[in-house]
């Protein structure tokens, strides 16, 4: 018999089989909708592991099972996710901008693990690694084969902690072992915050400030209202706020950065499903306590800048409080709530991001899908967005070399922030 038509006769078997043990399954009139879906999802790990061709483990086991909750979580709409053990606290840093470690960033290549760069004031930037730096042994364990998630789970740990490094520097032949004391790391998301130089404002006596914000994160507003302060003791006169390639982050994060900028009134509206089904309505005001003097404001965004940057985006636009100038924004006006999963044993804890509500602007408008589009429109293609991505990693890396070595970043025409600039010129006062 040809082994096309046993192939036929043995899918038709186990068609058959899978019908008759589902009918044993649901001729129950009272069994509800859960168990039958529990029951189907039991027959097909089964049928799995008796007929799938390669061995089935527990690893694979794990796999499919993560694989079934992230496939569910998926079909609701694109920003809702099951997040695994493995993945959640990774997540959840990057979310708030706090975890426990040395502060150092890892990567690999064919040569096995290196360094990136350490961040400024952390151990690791204290104790003396480099960019560049290969990373030899974690606690006296070779590093050779091992992945960088690995590593960085072998790295973290509770702050107080120690953990040793095996490292060579570029340009050594001699390792060099460090013993680092873990401690509560807390990204930066202001990754600048300075007054504009010659280069961009040839009057030397013209003061506008430049702040970027990389992420909406939970000290995201202090930092900012920092900044601010610092940059108002230089004689700032007007500022640029660069939310591009800003994805988001914390609504109570964007609510206290636009508050520094409105002295009163709406900022935002939130709509969620509460019980019964009825929608709910949280409105966010600015309570005016953390207000900065004002001063002309142009905000710079572009087709990354999504979620939490158009939050601050909108309000203060809309509000008549700052200058749109860039590209269309993303158009993500939902709100992700993180539920925290206990997966039993030892598994820990996973996650559920689950879309709960919706945001509406000031003057009602829900932009989810839409984007906002700014008061003077400066599209940028995707190089320009890469290149613009490039620079700001190669003045990240300068400026978190402990050795001050590092090359300045290359040549990048900026044509976004020159125009908001010479939006912004036409809004100081020149002095009498």
């Amino acid at each position: 018999m040809p082994s096309r038509t046993l192939a036929w006769i043995a899918l038709v078997v186990l068609l058959l089989t899978l019908g008759l043990r589902l009918h044993a399954l649901f001729s129950g009139s009272h069994v509800d909708e859960l168990t039958r879906e529990q029951a189907t999802y039991r027959l097909v790990r089964e049928t799995i592991r008796e007929r799938y061709v390669n061995n089935v483990d527990d690893k694979v086991e794990k796999k499919l099972f993560y694989g079934a909750l992230e496939g569910m979580a998926s079909q609701l709409d694109q920003h809702t996710q099951f997040i695994p053990p493995d993945e959640y606290e990774a997540s959840d840093a990057r979310i708030t901008g706090e975890i426990e470690g040395v502060g150092m960033e890892i990567d690999q290549d064919s040569k096995g693990l290196f360094v990136v760069t350490p961040w400024m004031g952390t151990p690791a930037y204290e104790r003396g690694v480099l960019p560049g730096d290969r990373l030899l042994m974690i606690d006296g364990v070779a590093t050779q084969g091992m992945d960088s998630d690995e590593a960085r789970k072998r790295i973290t740990g509770k702050a107080g902690t120690e953990v040793k490094l095996t490292l060579l520097h570029e340009g050594d032949e001699k390792p060099v072992e460090l013993v680092l004391l873990r401690a509560a790391i807390i990204a930066q998301s202001i990754q600048a915050a300075e007054i504009l130089s010659t280069e961009w404002v040839p009057d030397p006596a013209t003061k506008i400030g430049f702040v970027q914000i990389a992420q909406f994160q939970k000290h995201t507003a202090i930092d900012l209202d920092a900044a601010l302060k610092k940059l108002e003791g230089q004689g700032m006169q007007a500022l640029i706020l660069d939310l591009r390639q800003n994805r988001g982050g914390m609504l109570d994060a964007a609510t206290g950065v636009a508050e520094l900028f409105l002295k009163d009134g709406p900022i935002v509206s939130v709509f969620e499903k509460g019980e019964g089904g009825r929608i709910n309505e949280e409105a966010h005001k600015s309570s005016g306590t953390k207000t900065h003097p004002e001063c002309p404001l142009v905000i710079l965004t572009d087709s990354l800048s999504a979620s939490a940057s158009e939050i601050v985006s909108g309000a203060l636009r809309e509000r008549g409080r700052a200058t749109l100038v860039g590209g269309r924004t993303y158009g993500k006006f939902s709100v992700q709530t993180i539920i925290r999963i206990p997966m039993g044993g030892n598994e820990g804890l996973a996650a559920l991001k689950l879309t709960t509500a919706r945001y509406k602007t000031p003057t009602g408008k829900c932009i989810d899908g839409q984007g906002i589009v700014p008061d003077v429109l400066v599209p940028s293609t995707a190089e320009q967005q890469k290149a613009l991505l490039i620079y700001r990693n190669q003045r990240h890396l300068q400026d978190n070399n402990p050795r001050h070595t590092a090359p300045k970043p290359g040549a990048f025409v900026d044509t976004q922030l020159k125009k908001a600039v010479e939006v912004i010129l036409t809004k100081v006062k020149k002095p009498e």
